[in-house]
C-alpha cells in the first residue's frame, strides 16, 4: 500500500512539473514605436525563458498590422505572438503602439520672394518645400501682404502632416514698385550728359568665357537680367547641404541664393549707410555686379542663421564643394584679385569645370584670365 502511495505522489509531481513547463511567462506585453520605424521585437524582449524551442520558434505577427503608405499606421494594435512549447503551437497577445511625434521639415528654396507691384497672386509652393513620412500639407498666412503697396512683408508658413504634427517657418516677400522707363535723348556730342556713375552697368547681357559666366567688379549684368535661381545649381546646393547635415555639420536648410538687381541695390546701400562706401565695397557688391543676380551663387548659413565661418564647416566646404559643381569664389589672400574679402560661405556653381578650377588653386579670374580687383 505504501508503494502505491509513493507512485501516485510521483505521478502528481510529474503532472505538476509538466503543467509548469507548458506555460511561458512574458516579461513585457506593451511595445511602442515611432511611425516609420522598423518594428523588431525579439524573443529575448518578450520572455526570460531559456527554452531553445520557444526562443527559435517565437514570432510576432506584425506583418498583419494595417499600413499607411509603406509604414504601419498610427494606432495601438493587439498583436499575435506564436511559439512552440513541447511541440505544441502556442498563442499569446501583446500590444503594439505606433505613434507619430515627428514634425514635418520645411525647406526654403529661396529666402526672399520678389514680385512686382499689382501682381495678382503669389505661388509660394515654387519657393517652399515640406517633407514628412506621412502626408504633409502646406498653408500660408499672407494676410499682411499688400500686393498693391511696395514694401517688405513676412509670410507665415505652416506644414501639417496627416497625423496632426505641425512645424512653422516664415519667408520674406518684397513687393517692388513698377517703374516705367522714360527714353532719354541721345547725346551725340561725345559727352555723358546724364553724369551717370562710372560703375553703372551698361552691358546688354552676361559676359562669358567659354560656357562660364563672369560677374565681378569689371563685368556687370544689366538691370533687366533676372533669371531667378538656376534649377541645376539649386538642386546641387541642396544635395550638398543634405550631405553635410548627414555628417553632423551645423548647416541650415536655408541659404542666401538669387537676388534681384533691385534687392542688391537696397542691400548694398544699407551697408554703405552703416560702414561707408569704401568698406562696403570690400564685402558687398554694387547692384549689377553681384554674382547672386546670376542665380548661380549661394551663401551657406549655420542653423542659427549666421554665415558659415567655423573652421570645421568651412574646411569641409573648401575641400568638397567641387564635387557638387561649386567653387569657393572668394579666397583668403586673393582679395586684390577678386576685389572682395575672403568668404568661405560664398559658393559659385560652375558645373563640370569645378574640379579643374579647384585643383588649380586659382581664383575664377586667374583661371579664366579675366581682370578682377576694384571697380
Amino acid at each position: 500500500m505504501k508503494s502505491k502511495i509513493i507512485i501516485i505522489s510521483i505521478l502528481l509531481l510529474l503532472s505538476a512539473c509538466s503543467s509548469q513547463e507548458a506555460k511561458i511567462s512574458f516579461k513585457k506585453t506593451k511595445f511602442q514605436f515611432e511611425y516609420g520605424e522598423t518594428i523588431e521585437i525579439s524573443a529575448s524582449q518578450l520572455t526570460d525563458s531559456d527554452d531553445k524551442e520557444v526562443l527559435e520558434s517565437m514570432k510576432v505577427e506584425t506583418d498583419k498590422l494595417p499600413k499607411d503608405k509603406n509604414y504601419i499606421a498610427v494606432g495601438t494594435y493587439k498583436t499575435r505572438v506564436t511559439y512552440k512549447l513541447n511541440g505544441e503551437e502556442k498563442v499569446k497577445f501583446i500590444n503594439v503602439t505606433i505613434s507619430d511625434t515627428t514634425v514635418p521639415e520645411i525647406t526654403l528654396k529661396q529666402e526672399i520672394i520678389e514680385v512686382d507691384q499689382h501682381t495678382e497672386s503669389i505661388n509660394y509652393n515654387e519657393s517652399v518645400e515640406a517633407s514628412d513620412l506621412a502626408g504633409v500639407t502646406l498653408t500660408y498666412d499672407d494676410s499682411a501682404v499688400n500686393l498693391e503697396e511696395q514694401g517688405e512683408y513676412s509670410v507665415g508658413i505652416k506644414a501639417t502632416d496627416s497625423n496632426g504634427n505641425q512645424s512653422e517657418s516664415t519667408i520674406k516677400v518684397i513687393v517692388k514698385e513698377v517703374v516705367k522707363e522714360t527714353p532719354q535723348p541721345q547725346d551725340t556730342s561725345g559727352n555723358n550728359s546724364n553724369n551717370a556713375p562710372e560703375t553703372t552697368p551698361t552691358s546688354s547681357g552676361p559676359y562669358y568665357v567659354g560656357d562660364i559666366m563672369v560677374v565681378n567688379k569689371k563685368h556687370s549684368l544689366p538691370q533687366s537680367y533676372a533669371p531667378g535661381e538656376n534649377a541645376t545649381a539649386g538642386n546641387a546646393i541642396r544635395q550638398m547641404i543634405g550631405d553635410m547635415q548627414a555628417q553632423g555639420f551645423d548647416i541650415s536648410n536655408s541659404y542666401s541664393g538669387y537676388r534681384s538687381y533691385e534687392y542688391q541695390a537696397q542691400l548694398y546701400q544699407s551697408y554703405v549707410n552703416s560702414h561707408g562706401q569704401a568698406t562696403a565695397d570690400t564685402f558687398s557688391a554694387r547692384a549689377g555686379y553681384s554674382e547672386h543676380q546670376t542665380g548661380l551663387a549661394f551663401d551657406l548659413l549655420h542653423t542659427n542663421g549666421t554665415l558659415v565661418t567655423n573652421a570645421n564647416e568651412a574646411n569641409w566646404i573648401a575641400q568638397n564643394a567641387h564635387r557638387y559643381g561649386f567653387i569657393v569664389r572668394y579666397q583668403a589672400g586673393k582679395e586684390s584679385i577678386t576685389g572682395y574679402q575672403a568668404e568661405p560661405w560664398h559658393l559659385r556653381y560652375v558645373g563640370s569645370q569645378a574640379e579643374s578650377i579647384y585643383n588649380s588653386g586659382l581664383t575664377l579670374e586667374e583661371y579664366l584670365g579675366v581682370p578682377g580687383g576694384g571697380y
